[in-house]
């Protein structure tokens, strides 16, 4: 009996010897186990594998050699559907465009999934991680992900390659990358410059079907920097979904993250709305300028209308030609009109003074005229033709030199003490035009900020929350 036990332990320091540069070791049968544990081996798990617990003097380096002695790279990680989570870490926003409808984006891409042939927990070893180094990642299998709505990118090289390769003792891979990419941006401008724009950003597999691997988030799947800003932009709130699809080829795996962008109206405010309110008030400034200045009238008028067509047009320079209206269109077009139509009030006005009413004619009364040659000098008999007209002169001269004292450097014809209908007609247009117009712009305004403001602000704070 004691022959047998003895030989059974000799096998088994045998079998450590054999092992001893792995660290492990196999068991085919039960009755080995208490000298196994005698030698400092432990079991891993319910798997006849024991591992050592006396430290192994592999460096990560030659731990990954040893891993990557059978391994194919070109093959998957399992024959099942390998789950890749993904993640990203937003640096920068550094460029939104409108007219190419795209933006650009500098970030960390993290990528994890689990290999088992890469797992190294049966080792004794005193590192629970192993950083590979550069160009690991052409070593081992890694996923095809590429961004779908990409216009152009880039990796960063500076100084180093900035990629991070690292295998855990379970075989869980964490990869991460820099990436610079312009990204397309499908934008609607209805309301611009209040308006909330949705870009995507896609990341599908390029030769993986979901056969092999699919996409699944992270805990966090988007993290932004503290100090995140973009140009005239808020990121409210960003979104991620499955967006898988069917090719001819089968079935590839996708995910997109949708970013919230709200336009600030800061740069807008200054550089487009207080400037054009300003120059429809200066066109109102008419309404208070006598009738009879005809050129500080027209000057203003035409300097308003020549300065709101140029602003109109220096605001649209940076937007793509679409055939919709757009909110700040709305609010040019109308100032447009305003200043346009204090132009034509001045016309109106114009015309209306420059109207001159006749006064109306006794039916008995004699028709004037100078008197024939000789009938001022001549003294008629009375009752003559000649001695009527006479008296008719003289009753009338006292009231025409009053007239003409009373209306000394006047251009109004003599006899006509009043001021013209015409141009107190003038005057009331002006004095009604002086109320209508800035009420009618008050109640637009009112209508607009409301239906293009409030309205889609409000519709923002519920998608933020």
């Amino acid at each position: 009996m004691e022959t047998v036990v003895a030989s059974s332990l000799a096998v088994q320091v045998l079998l450590m010897m054999t092992s001893a540069h792995t660290g492990m070791c196999r068991v085919r049968n039960n009755s080995n186990l208490p000298g196994l544990r005698a030698l400092g081996y432990r079991r891993h798990g319910r798997s006849p594998i024991f591992i050592s617990e006396v430290s192994s003097d592999l460096k990560p380096s030659e731990m990954i050699k040893k891993l990557l002695v059978n391994y194919v790279r070109t093959d998957p990680p399992s024959l099942n559907s390998t789950e890749v989570k993904l993640g990203v870490y937003i640096i920068s926003f550094y460029s939104v465009n409108e007219q190419t409808m795209d933006y650009s984006v500098s970030m960390y891409l993290r990528q994890q999934w689990h290999d088992p042939r890469l797992a190294f927990e049966q080792y004794n070893v005193s590192y629970a991680k192993i950083r590979m180094g550069d160009g690991g990642w052409n070593d081992i299998w890694i996923p095809d992900t590429f961004l779908r709505n990409e216009k152009g990118a880039s990796f960063h090289s500076v100084t180093v390659e900035n990629r991070m390769l690292e295998v855990k003792s379970s075989g869980l891979i964490w990869y991460v990358t820099k990436i610079s990419a312009t990204l397309s941006c499908p934008m609607t401008l209805e309301k611009f410059p209040m308006d909330t724009q949705i870009c995507p950003m896609a990341f599908e597999s390029f030769g993986y079907t979901m056969d092999t691997m699919y996409f699944g988030p992270m805990a966090i799947v988007v993290q932004t920097a503290d100090d995140l800003q973009l140009p005239q932009f808020s990121l409210i709130n960003k979104t991620d979904s499955d967006c898988s699809q069917n090719y001819t080829t089968g079935s590839y795996p996708c995910l997109e993250i949708k970013f919230f962008l709200r336009r600030d109206l800061g740069y807008f405010l200054i550089q487009v709305y207080v400037p054009s309110v300003l120059i429809v008030i200066l066109s109102w400034v008419s309404f208070w300028i006598n009738v009879d200045a005809s050129p500080a009238r027209v000057s203003i008028g035409l300097l308003t209308v020549l300065t709101t067509t140029t602003m109109s047009s220096g605001a649209r320079s940076t937007l793509p030609r679409v055939s919709y209206i757009k909110a700040i269109d709305v609010w040019m077009i109308v100032c447009l009109v305003f200043v346009f139509t204090s132009l034509i009030e001045y016309a109106i006005v114009n015309v209306l003074a420059r109207r001159v009413s006749k006064p109306a004619r006794p039916s008995n009364a004699p028709p004037a005229g100078p008197p024939p040659p000789g009938v001022m000098g001549k003294r008629g008999p009375p009752g003559s033709c000649i001695a009527m007209q006479q008296q008719v002169q003289r009753r009338r001269a006292p009231a025409m030199m009053k007239c003409c004292k009373g209306n000394a450097g006047s251009t109004h014809p003599i006899g006509n003490a009043q001021e013209p209908d015409g141009k107190r007609q003038a005057r009331a247009v002006d004095k009604l035009s002086r109320k209508m117009f800035p009420l009618s712009f008050f109640v637009f305004n009112i209508i607009y900020w409301v239906f293009y403001f409030v309205q889609p602000f409000q519709d923002d704070e519920v998608v933020k929350n």
